[in-house]
């Protein structure tokens, strides 16, 4: 068992993989037994839960829910709609992690747009958001970091064509 030190939550997303077995099953028999999975690793209190269509799962503890998007598919709700996302590739997967008090949501997409290109419009988009850049760095991998209030937002983007993008952004829940 995961050490009891980290919130139920965390040691949830520390056995994401033990979940994604859920993906790759259905029914009622594959849930039962991927929670049972999840509880050894982590502690009871844990209650999954999978989509009719196998492709969201989400879990709830004490300490807070992690839900999870595997295989393309929409921007959670959670995303505030004040906040530019990435436009021009296709959403691979996206999470909602709320504990302690703070959501955060990430986006991933895969896209062959030019990958210099795409990561310029992402900050320029940031920017005439309101968000202040605390860093960026680019080079294999680029990266930026802004804030703007309460709001934390981080995008990421490898490289090379096919690229991965991955957006995330935390702001106190509720």
């Amino acid at each position: 068992m995961i050490p009891s030190r980290f919130p139920t939550v965390m040691r949830t997303l520390l056995v994401v993989p033990l979940i994604a077995v859920a993906f790759t099953g259905c029914g009622a028999a594959q849930e039962a037994v991927s929670e049972q999975l999840v509880e050894q690793a982590v502690g009871e209190g844990v209650d999954l839960e999978i989509g009719d269509d196998g492709q969201v799962a989400s879990i709830e503890t004490e300490d807070g829910s992690f839900e999870m998007s595997a295989g393309g598919g929409e921007v959670p709700k959670e995303w505030p709609g004040d906040v530019p996302l990435f436009d021009g590739g296709e959403n691979s997967s996206s999470q909602v992690v709320t504990v302690d008090g703070e959501t955060s949501v990430i986006v991933s997409y895969t896209t062959d747009a030019d990958p210099e290109a795409t990561f310029d419009s992402l900050i320029e988009a940031y920017e005439e958001a309101g968000f202040a850049a605390e860093s960026t760095s680019r080079g294999d991998f680029a990266s930026y970091f802004g804030t703007r209030g309460d709001m934390i937002l981080s995008a990421a983007m490898s490289g090379d064509a096919p690229s991965i993008v991955q957006i995330s952004i935390s702001f106190p829940a509720g």
